[in-house]
């Protein structure tokens, strides 16, 4: 930093009289960054000033007095500073920052919402059960051994008439002949687990099916016990393999016509009221799937198919009552 002194110099100065003293700063490098650092070389400024003039002066009465009267100024400008900044950011409004909202469920709201969901379900499916008529036990137990013996007796009664029927698919009970046949025990099994998968997949891809089967499901399974459930599952398989695989496949001529004619008839024959196209057309599938083990796999066996449709009508019924139980309706 340069100084430089204008006036005066000696200490011959006479006593009262006043110097104009004049202290010039050079340009600084910078301009400063913020008020304090402004205040810092104000400060020093008026330090360099007092220090030179000590220098000149020699102790002068009127050095003291340009001192005091320069330390006031710089001290009102400092002043007149801080009240500017302080204006200035009172003019300022600060916001507050904003609330993130967090959308967090707790474990009250989790259960609530929970109930309230198994409510409206529960309350959905007794509006769905209370447009259907649901038969008393003894009237599905009577319908049901009454239709199947009906068939059953149709099916015999034309293997009986065309000898050459029996003789194309056989009734050889082949799972207890000579002992256990296991090829034909795992074609059953097989033949059950696979139409029960399906079923399951077939509900969950068409609504209309999960619907048509709930409701027939209902009317059938609610008011039956467990060895109602047994009976009604197993004695319609055996009556329906008897007259379409045991007497219309053979009549058809078996192969692939017969097994295709006689599946579409069987889903035909399943359209009711409560069971649509969507359903004929999963029981005609189903129906093909019978004649083709029964015919290709099975040898003719028309055992395989009987306990293959057998069990899969009890895994069925067996699989909805279980889910029905979790949902809140109890069953005998």
């Amino acid at each position: 930093m340069c100084v430089f002194a204008l006036g005066g110099g000696g200490g011959g100065r006479p006593r009262g009289t006043t110097t104009t003293t004049t202290v010039v700063r050079a340009s600084s490098s910078r301009p400063p960054r913020n008020r304090k650092e402004r205040r810092k070389m104000e400060r020093e400024r008026a330090s360099e000033g007092r220090k030179q003039r000590r220098e000149q002066g020699g102790g002068a009465g009127g050095g003291v007095e340009e001192e005091e009267e320069e330390e006031t100024t710089v001290s009102a400008r400092m002043e007149s500073d801080d009240i500017s900044s302080a204006t200035a950011t009172s003019n300022v409004k600060l916001q507050k920052p904003k609330k993130r909202t967090v959308n967090k469920e707790t474990y009250n709201d989790a259960v609530e919402r929970i109930r309230r969901e198994f409510r409206e379900e529960k309350e959905e499916r007794a509006d769905e059960m209370s447009s259907l008529v649901i038969p008393s036990r003894d009237d599905v137990v009577a319908s049901c051994a009454s239709t199947s013996t009906l068939i059953l007796m149709l099916g015999l009664g034309a293997r009986f008439i065309v000898p050459k029927l029996a003789e194309m698919n056989p009734l050889t009970l082949g799972l207890i002949k000579d002992g256990v046949d296991w090829k034909h025990a795992c074609l059953a099994s097989a033949l059950a687990v696979g139409v029960t998968v399906g079923r399951v997949a077939f509900m969950a891809k068409s609504e209309d099916f999960r619907k048509e089967t709930n409701n027939s499901n209902k009317q059938v399974l609610t008011n039956l016990e467990f060895l109602d459930v047994l009976f009604c599952a197993a004695y319609p398989a055996l009556a329906e393999e008897m007259l379409f695989r045991g007497a219309l496949m053979p009549a058809l001529g078996g192969k692939a016509v017969g097994v295709l004619v006689a599946g579409t008839v069987f889903g035909a024959l399943h359209i009711s009221n409560e069971r649509k196209v969507s359903f004929a057309v999963w029981a005609a599938a189903v129906g093909i799937l019978y004649g083709a083990t029964c015919e290709f796999l099975a040898d003719g066996d028309l055992f395989v198919p009987i306990c293959g449709h057998a069990l899969a009508n009890i895994y069925s019924a067996l699989l909805w009552r279980a889910t029905e139980a979790e949902r809140g309706f109890d069953y005998k």
